[in-house]
C-alpha cells in the first residue's frame, strides 16, 4: 500500500503502480545469480576441506548431469550436497530443477545445502534444508502431457538448519552457523 500512495501522489493510477511493480520486481540478473552461486560452491568446498579430512570433490566444476554440486566421503559419511547460495539476509530463495529434485528423491544422501556470502562473496553462514520440507513444496504432476522443469522455493528461516548435520555433529559445530 505505500507504494501505491507513493504512485498517487506522483499522479499514477493504482494499477500503473501495480504493474510497474510486478514486471522490476520478476526481472532476474542471471548472470548475477551465477556468480552468486559459483562463489558460494567453492566457498563451501575450500571450508569443507580445510575443516575435515575428508575426499571434497567439485563434480559441477565437471558436469552438471549429477544433480548435485560438492561430493564429500570419508569412510563413514558421505553426502551428495546441491549447493543454493545468497548475500541476502533474510528470505531465501533457490531455484531447484526437476533433474535436482528427481536426484533428492532416489539419493538418501543428497542434501540442499544453504550458503550466505557477505557482499564480498565471504563465506558467512551454512545451513541445510530438509528433503522432506522440498518435497513437499514443489508442484505436483497432475497429468501425463505436462511436468514441471524448474522452481522456485522460497524457504522459511526456520526451515533451515544450522549446518550439514547428515555430514555428522563434529563437523557440522566447525561450519559458520546459518
Amino acid at each position: 500500500m505505500d507504494i501505491v500512495t507513493a504512485g498517487e501522489a506522483l499522479g499514477l493510477a493504482p494499477s500503473a503502480v501495480y504493474q510497474q511493480l510486478i514486471s522490476s520486481w520478476g526481472k532476474v540478473d542471471t548472470a548475477a545469480r551465477e556468480r552468486v552461486g559459483a562463489a558460494g560452491e567453492t566457498a563451501l568446498v575450500e571450508l569443507l576441506r580445510e575443516r575435515s579430512d575428508a575426499v571434497v570433490e567439485h563434480v559441477s566444476t565437471w558436469s552438471d548431469g549429477f544433480g548435485y554440486d560438492v561430493a564429500y566421503s570419508t569412510g563413514t559419511v558421505s553426502g551428495h550436497l546441491e549447493v543454493k547460495s545468497t548475500t541476502r539476509l533474510g528470505r531465501f530463495t533457490a531455484y531447484l530443477s526437476r533433474h535436482e529434485y528427481d536426484v533428492m528423491l532416489r539419493d538418501p544422501d543428497w542434501v540442499l545445502v544453504t550458503v550466505r556470502l557477505t557482499a564480498g562473496f565471504v563465506l558467512a553462514g551454512v545451513g541445510s534444508v530438509p528433503s522432506d520440507w522440498v518435497a513437499a513444496n514443489v508442484p505436483q504432476d497432475v497429468g501425463v502431457f505436462g511436468t514441471w522443469s524448474g522452481v522456485k522455493l522460497d524457504i522459511p528461516a526456520e526451515v533451515i538448519s544450522s549446518g550439514i548435520p547428515h555430514l555428522g555433529e563434529e563437523l557440522a559445530a566447525a561450519l559458520p552457523g546459518w
